[in-house]
């Protein structure tokens, strides 16, 4: 089936996507659960949950109406869990996916699999370890020790510390480990060839009911090269007993020279828009074309360090229908809708001269929007017997 020359985006959050497939100069059409206002059109909000994924029926519905058969696929979050869906929707057009389909999904989203692979492959050697994990509770088991993880699922939301309580469905323990979260971006080929884009330091925003809540990142992470070289090779060894394509990330903690194992994120994740500034020329070009099987390269890094968070509302509120956005936030709400407290409010980033710089400037910026949104959120509105109230 001829190309359409169109490309479909389908992610939880596909703006950062779908901007950056449009860098390229290809035409995108995008399918996520946000709508945000900075989303390229044409795009479909589809129904779902954000940890249990996309409706089935409303995600592929959606996709043909937006894009002809023959279009190729780009995916984020949202499938890990559900490696069957990512199936359908292929078949659905049929689309042809430019990244890792579901059987490779499903390998190294499956907890027990994915431990059991990289036992074999001598990380080791590397001083790499991995948490001991078990899809059962252990007899011997202590709380405390242990965290309780939803396979498949993404953004920390899911991960609280185990208390002893029978595993529901869908979930599985790991052991607690220790070190700074370090995330390793890669693109890989099918002919072996695998280069590292950026390593990062991510960094928790806890939120009372969701403790490991994703808060963001910077990169390029100030780490010895002797390190780097260590987590090139593991990435390198990982994405061939996979067979991972196009750009993954490989989460870690590092704890001085000790280093874990956590997972892999089989497709661009939520550092892109770093590494898309990062790197000259951007890195989803080099992304569609290892995944297509076409030659590719990386762009020379930018001077700097940038660093990128989300913003999260401090309290319930409704987006004022006149703002003004700092170019420095994206993922932009749209004018009217309704935010929850804790809830994500937008993206924020900042350049700096190394990671102290950059990350201090994150953190004014995100407080600057949050107090500005939600002071401009305010508004007066008449009662019924002529007395203004003031509502935030």
């Amino acid at each position: 089936m001829p190309d359409s020359g169109v490309i479909l985006v389908a992610a939880l959050s596909g703006r950062a996507i779908a901007q950056a497939v449009a860098r390229t100069g290809a035409i995108v059409a995008t399918m996520d659960q946000f709508g945000d206002a900075d989303l390229p059109m044409p795009a479909r909000c589809v129904a779902g949950d954000p940890v249990a994924g996309f409706d089935r029926e409303a995600l592929i519905a959606a996709a043909r109406t937006l894009a002809p058969p023959g279009s190729a696929l780009v995916v984020g979050s949202g499938f890990e869990q559900a490696p069957d869906m990512l199936g359908a929707l292929m078949q659905a057009g049929p689309y042809r996916l430019l990244g890792n389909g579901p059987d490779i999904v499903r390998a190294v989203k499956d907890p027990a699999g994915f431990a059991a692979r990289l036992a074999t492959l001598g990380l080791e050697d590397l001083g790499i370890g991995h948490p001991e994990t078990q899809l059962a509770m252990p007899d011997d088991a202590i709380p405390g020790h242990w965290l309780v993880k939803r396979t498949g699922a993404a953004g920390g939301w899911h991960i609280v510390p185990w208390a002893g309580s029978p595993l529901p469905d869908g979930h599985y323990l790991q052991r607690r480990a220790e070190g700074r979260p370090t995330s390793v971006a890669f693109i890989a080929d099918c002919t072996g060839r695998c280069e590292t884009v950026a390593i990062s330091r991510q960094w928790t925003d806890p939120a009372p009911d969701a403790p490991f809540r994703y808060g963001g990142a910077v990169l390029p992470a100030a780490v010895p090269q002797s390190l780097a070289d260590r987590l090139a090779e593991a990435a390198r060894r990982i994405a061939a007993a996979f067979g991972l394509v196009g750009l993954n990330s490989l989460d870690l903690l590092v704890d001085g020279n000790s280093v874990t194992v956590l997972e892999v994120n089989p497709r661009p994740g939520a550092t892109l828009d770093l590494l898309e500034r990062h790197r000259l020329g951007g890195v989803m070009r080099a992304h569609l074309d290892a995944a297509a099987g076409r030659g590719w390269t990386l762009g020379a890094a930018r001077p700097g360090v940038i660093a990128g968070a989300v913003a999260y509302a401090a309290s319930a509120l409704t987006v004022p229908t006149v703002f003004s956005w700092p170019p420095w936030c994206a993922d932009l709400p749209r004018p009217g809708s309704a935010v929850g407290s804790g809830q994500p409010l937008c993206s924020v980033t900042a350049w700096g001269g190394d990671e102290e710089e950059a990350r201090h400037r994150l953190s004014c910026r995100i407080k600057r929007i949050v107090a500005d949104c939600s002071r401009r959120a305010c508004f007066v509105e008449r009662t019924a017997d002529g007395l203004a109230s003031l509502q935030c």
